[in-house]
């Protein structure tokens, strides 16, 4: 399941461009003509513990849409947790055999039982980061922080156009700065090559 309203995405960083100070950054997703919004890991607990928003995003609006979902979802997870059985008044979740498991749960509006595998190949991504995790606790090392390695493309751009601009605004501040000394200067040897501040050899004092 996936909300209809954009999901508003709201994370502090802080850039040495811009001092210690942070900076929030507001990312906005949302379904368009060409690509759809898929589920992401944590969308859930904005359906569970509260009305549309969690730790570091909000769906806004909340729709009727997403008050329903909330209401299945919630009643799942309280019948999983009483009973260790998901299933609802009007939906039989299907047990899990280990030996023979070809069918998945889709928990959309309404939920529905998909035939077919739903975790492999996915579990291949977890086993190289779990290798990678276990290489680096074992050699003892430390991770190096990139601050920007966890920005979006976009981001990277607005960077990059912030530190130009930055760049700019000093420059300007340069040829200000020259072009104000430049003109102190040229008031100061223009009034000191003026006739009036020379002698004359025509003047003569009676004594």
């Amino acid at each position: 399941y996936t909300p209809e309203s954009p999901i508003f995405e709201e994370e502090k960083k802080t850039f040495n461009l811009f001092g210690r100070d942070p900076v929030t950054v507001l990312r906005k997703d949302q379904s368009l003509k060409d690509r759809k919004m898929e589920a992401f890991h944590g969308l859930d607990h904005a359906f569970i513990f509260s009305r549309g928003y969690s730790s570091n995003f909000e769906i806004r609006p909340f729709t009727k849409r997403d008050e329903n979902m909330a209401k299945i979802l919630t009643n799942m997870v309280t019948n999983f947790a009483k009973t260790g059985d998901p299933s609802t008044k009007r939906f039989q979740w299907p047990p899990f055999h280990t030996n023979n498991t070809t069918e998945h749960v889709s928990i959309d509006l309404p939920p529905r039982v998909i035939q077919g595998e739903l975790h492999w190949p996915n579990p291949k991504f977890w086993n190289v980061e779990a290798e990678l995790i276990s290489r680096h606790v074992t050699g003892g090392g430390e991770v190096s922080v990139d601050p920007e390695a966890d920005l979006t493309n976009e981001e990277r751009v607005q960077l990059s156009a912030y530190r130009r601009a930055w760049w700019a605004l000093w420059l300007l501040v340069a040829i200000l700065a020259i072009v104000i000394w430049g003109i102190v200067i040229y008031a100061v040897v223009s009034k000191g090559s003026s006739p009036r501040n020379k002698p004359y050899d025509n003047i003569v004092i009676a004594r």
